[in-house]
């Protein structure tokens, strides 16, 4: 690698100066394929606390219970320690609430089916930290805990020892790490102090990789160095087999796995289990070495998935005519979704949200309550809005683009007007609220793109939260040579401009911008520049995000 080309080629260092990458050492940091990023994971407050404990409860035989999420990230984290620690004690199990039954974090139902169970020690990952009343009922219990999670701490949190880069006065330098980013700091730390195979915190990489890409976390700072990691060993053929053999029945070529490719094909498949029932299934898959174990609980992954999506089909058509009697009222769609199933809820509301670009909230019947899952757009600030009214909630928490809550069926209709009402002012301080527009990195020419400078800008993957891929703006473009492909939702055609041309293929919105093309007028094309790979040939080609007129 020289960076000297990157520091010379105006367009890569204009793009690396707009990550904020100045500096010989930041520069190579950031291109490395085998990057040196990362933290001491005793700068983590009460680290040497929780390995001390976990040691004294592994050498005198204790029952260990990692307690778990039942998302990619709290499944990654689980199959990690249970690895880790299993490799010290025989005496470990996990356990991950149902998220139908029980929902998130720690319940004292769990707890005491753990304590019937003799469990004497749980080790929660990805939840917990603000799980006061339960840690405190488990110690009650006589059952010792230590914390590890990555999510914001407001008001409360869990007594004893509390491992997350987010707590107060935590000094750890990054504060990005995924659940299963601080489960393996912890197994890292218990490495220090005791025999466990190098192999095997290298081997874990993998699911740190797959986690902290699942749960969407930055691709910066130490996770960037997680990840190039985690994704360098899948590129080797995978060290986990439920991982390969995963990939393999998703299609995806592992000599070449992306990032990309990781969020779309593996976490949907790994989070299917939990959105519909088990969660377990996918730390079962990722536990086992037997290959015919592996087969039959990856092929269940595949199912589960399958019947996800048809769930959340089905459920998303539903919705639609709900939504545009919703936006006839106002700019905030809240749906009743009686008889859809739970679990897809958050799902619907994403895809909904990116159809109407408006912050979109879904109820359904939980137990005489309402249970309600948000998500929201660029520029709506969800948790705020929804904790101006915080009296209607029974429970509820979230950030600035995804929310859930419980609340009582009669407060509905209230909250509805209010989240409008909300909604009305803001777009009256703001006209173009809800106006869709691309962010390009910069603009370029056609006759500028190469498959030298596509090559390189492969090198500023694994792309993501806070490492988007560049995004370029090629203006008064003439598109030739279109020609729909599959059921006409893409396309591919060429872009010509100053005598050159460029390849293109749009995904999607191929309908959707047509008339825009048969207009032959000159036009503004927004696209990520992608190497086109089909066999032993390689083209540059720019994958298409928008098309607007000039």
């Amino acid at each position: 690698m020289n960076i000297d080309i990157f520091k010379s080629t105006p367009v890569l260092n204009e793009l690396l100066r707009k990550r904020g990458i100045e500096g010989d050492a930041e520069l190579e940091e950031f291109l490395s394929p085998s990057p040196k990023l990362a933290y001491d994971p005793f700068l983590l407050a009460n680290m040497h606390a929780g390995v001390d404990l976990l040691l004294d409860a592994i050498y005198s035989g204790s029952k260990i219970v990692i307690y778990g999420d039942y998302d990619c990230d709290g499944v990654t984290s689980t199959a990690l320690l249970m690895k880790v620690i299993g490799s010290l004690t025989d005496n470990v199990t996990y356990y991950i609430p149902s998220r139908l039954d029980e929902g998130y974090g720690l319940n004292k139902s769990a707890i005491d089916q753990i304590y019937q169970d003799e469990g004497e020690v749980i080790v929660t990952v990805d939840c917990g930290s603000v799980s006061a009343e339960e840690v405190a009922y488990a110690n009650s219990l006589g059952i010792e805990t230590i914390v590890t999670d990555h999510h914001t701490i407001k008001d409360v949190i869990a007594p004893g020892i509390v491992i997350n880069p987010k707590a107060p006065e935590d000094t750890y330098p990054f504060k990005g790490l995924a659940g299963v980013g601080v489960a393996y700091k912890l197994a890292l730390a218990l490495s220090r102090n005791c025999e466990i195979p190098r192999s095997l915190i290298t081997e874990v990489l993998e699911l740190v990789a797959v986690g902290t890409i699942g749960d969407v976390m930055p691709l910066v700072d130490e996770n960037r160095s997680l990840v190039k990691y985690g994704l360098r060993l899948m590129r080797l053929g995978f060290k986990n087999k439920g991982l390969r053999r995963l990939a393999e029945l998703s299609g995806v070529d592992y000599n070449n796995i992306t990032s990309t490719n990781v969020a779309f094909s593996l976490v949907p498949r790994i989070n299917a289990a939990g959105r519909l029932g088990d969660a377990s299934l996918g730390v079962r898959a990722l536990l086992s070495d037997d290959d015919d174990e592996v087969e039959r609980l990856c092929t269940k992954l595949m199912e589960t998935n399958t019947k996800r999506r048809e769930l959340q089909q089905e459920a998303f058509e539903n919705c639609i005519s709900l939504a545009d009697d919703e936006l006839e009222k106002g700019d905030f769609i809240m749906i009743e979704a009686d008889h859809a199933h739970e679990g897809i809820l958050g799902i619907v509301a994403g895809n909904l949200k990116e159809r109407y670009n408006r912050p979109v909230v879904i109820v359904s019947p939980n137990d005489g309550l309402l249970k309600g899952t948000g998500r929201s757009i660029e520029g709506i600030d969800l948790y705020s809005l929804l904790n101006r009214h915080s009296e209607y909630f029974v429970k509820f928490g979230g950030h600035k683009a995804a929310c859930g809550f419980t609340m009582e069926t009669e407060n509905l209709e209230k909250l509805r007007a209010s989240l409008k009402e909300d909604v009305a002012g803001l777009l009256a301080d703001n006209e173009k609220l809800f106006d869709r527009t691309i962010e390009a990195d910069m603009d370029i020419i056609v006759p500028d793109t190469s498959i030298e400078l596509a090559r390189a800008l492969e090198l500023f993957a694994p792309f993501g939260a806070g490492n988007p891929e560049p995004v370029f703006r090629f203006e008064k473009v003439q598109v030739v040579d279109w020609k729909f492909l599959s059921d006409n939702k893409h396309a591919r055609f060429s872009v010509m401009q100053h005598g050159s041309a460029i390849q293109c293929i749009m995904f999607n919105k191929a309908m959707d911008v047509y008339s825009l093309i048969a207009s032959n007028k000159p036009l503004t094309v927004y696209g990520v520049m992608d190497i086109n790979r089909w066999k032993d040939r390689e083209n540059v080609q720019i994958r298409v995000l928008d098309v607007e007129e000039a």
